[in-house]
């Protein structure tokens, strides 16, 4: 084994199963990190964008459960990552951030140095400026905390001279991580008690059930309750969109309202407060946590908590709970009003047509979803049937965010098709992308819902009652742009037929896009139903 200190952090990712490092690399350590994860194996994909970067590791890393890995130079490539890094914290995916840092010599100057330690503090569960004394246990400590739940980024600064160093003997490194005090303020027993004493519980599904072997779980759990379920954006899929017992997603808005005041106990099963969006609480229904790292950022107080291991507190509860009074009839009607609630009403295409008419020409396909007004339709109509079936950002709603996922599911799942849905803002947000994705040969299907304006921002300007500024823009040929960057690609005007052409992309290999010209006009009304 080397025992340089670079040779020493490759050696940890390729144990742990990495297969990519992502990045735009700088002239310092990152040349040598690229060159060290070669001679093992891993990867490197060279990106447009740190953001993008960032995205893809963590995309990667949440459909996996390998950390993922993001490489970037100094200064103005580690500033440029920020968003990125965002996304992993505030989605909980395990992500290793490796920037190139200066050799702290104060005879040279500080060209495009700055703190990037405190830079990212904030958004880390921990970071590090690694050398070859605090290497032997610095590089184990971080990794083990990204892995730990709440999953989030960690960070090393890493110059050229300390890269190559040769690690000394371990010794206790200063910077600590995030630390968190279970609160196990309840026992399965507890739990159990108060679901015997419900008569109509509902169970909400959050984003740390997206373990393949918890999905089987939940569904036994449900059924012995005999109760509605619904999913946060992070789990659709994970309780199956045909299953008699799935109403729709939660989001912590009005659309689940309905359902939710007819409960007498609500039960969040791995969600996580960031997968809320930011609204009163407005139930009288106690509320039971069951999750692993109890947070106390929830806008309501939990009748009671459980903290630990997923697996082993459902398997515990569904041993000991009865059955509900909630019939199979009523379900089927909430979720059929819900489903009601959000559709779009437009003319020619609208999101809502464009989602259907994917969703029947490529049912196995996955999807991605970029932030926007279309979002409400893509989550709402497309049918899952198991975890990560659908991609989106939740916690940060970052735009730019479905192509670099698309990206990272062909990377890691390159027999299964893959789709990313996104508007015209979020496309022009990570556009040069495209050319990453026919680089890699990645089998993607882009589709733009072009309306030329950020939509979600115009109907709220529009809401507060301001006159139309800023928000709209002259519409961009996205079909020609991608094939300057050797995509196949189409335009479909709102009087085209949409059905042959999406036929069309779906079977053609490679790289693809189809501009598409939506109506914006039932945003609106599908917003106030989902919100208001």
């Amino acid at each position: 084994m080397n025992n340089r200190v670079i040779d020493r952090l490759v050696e940890r990712m390729q144990a742990m199963g990495v297969k990519h490092i992502y990045g735009v690399p700088g002239g310092g350590s990152s040349l040598d990190l690229i060159e060290a994860a070669a001679r093992v194996g891993i990867e490197f994909v060279l990106c447009r964008s740190e953001t993008a970067a960032a995205l893809m590791a963590a995309v990667g890393a949440e459909l996996t459960d390998i950390p993922g890995v993001v490489l970037t130079g100094i200064g103005p490539s580690a500033a440029s990552v920020v968003n990125g890094i965002a996304y992993a914290s505030l989605e909980r995916a395990p992500l290793i951030l490796i920037t190139d840092t200066d050799e702290q010599n104060k005879a040279l100057s500080p060209h495009q140095v700055f703190d990037q330690l405190a830079l990212f503090a904030p958004i880390c569960k921990g970071g590090l400026r690694l050398d070859a004394e605090n290497a032997a246990t610095g590089i184990d400590r971080l990794i083990d905390a990204t892995l730990t739940h709440p999953r989030g980024p960690v960070h090393f600064d890493l110059s050229v001279k300390n890269a190559r160093a040769s690690i000394k003997p371990s010794r206790s490194d200063e910077t600590e991580t995030e630390s968190l005090v279970p609160d196990q303020s309840a026992t399965a027993e507890d739990i159990a008690r108060l679901l015997r004493d419900s008569q109509r519980p509902v169970l909400l599904v959050g984003l740390q059930t997206r373990q393949r072997a918890l999905s089987e779980q939940l569904r036994r759990f449900s059924e012995r309750l005999n109760c509605p379920v619904l999913v946060s954006y992070k789990a659709k899929g994970v309780v199956a969109e045909s299953d008699p017992l799935f109403v729709g997603t939660f989001t912590g808005a009005t659309a689940e309202s309905e359902l939710l005041a007819r409960a007498d106990l609500i039960l969040s099963v791995g969600l996580d407060p960031i997968e809320m969006i930011p609204s009163p609480w407005r139930y009288d229904a106690p509320v039971v946590v069951i999750m692993q790292g109890v947070s106390d950022a929830f806008p309501f107080s939990a009748k009671a908590s459980l903290d630990g291991d997923l697996t082993s507190n459902i398997d515990a509860l569904t041993a000991s709970v009865n059955r509900s009074t909630w019939t199979l009839d009523e379900i089927a009607g909430l979720r059929t009003g819900l489903r009601e609630r959000l559709s779009l009403k437009g003319e020619h295409h609208t999101a809502d047509t464009v989602i259907d008419t994917l969703a029947s020409l490529s049912p196995d396909a996955r999807l991605t979803v970029d932030a926007g007004a279309h979002m409400f339709s893509a989550m709402a109509r497309w049918p899952a049937a198991k975890a990560h079936d659908v991609l989106k950002s939740n916690g940060l709603s970052t735009m730019g965010y479905a192509l670099p996922a698309a990206i990272a599911s062909g990377l890691v799942d390159p027999e299964r098709p893959v789709i990313a849905v996104t508007g015209d803002g979020g496309m022009l947000m990570c556009l040069a992308e495209l050319s990453t994705a026919t680089r890699l040969n990645i089998s993607l299907t882009v589709v733009v819902l072009n309306d030329a304006a950020l939509s979600l921002i115009d109907i709220k300007q529009q809401h507060n009652e301001h006159p139309v500024n800023g928000v709209r823009y002259a519409p961009v040929d996205f079909a020609e742009v991608a094939r300057g960057m050797g995509c196949k690609a189409w335009k479909v005007n709102a009087d085209e037929s949409l059905e042959q052409v999406l036929e069309l992309a779906l079977a053609s290999a490679g790289t693809k896009l189809v501009d598409v010209t939506v109506d914006p006009s039932g945003y609106a009304g599908q917003l106030a139903a989902l919100r208001r």
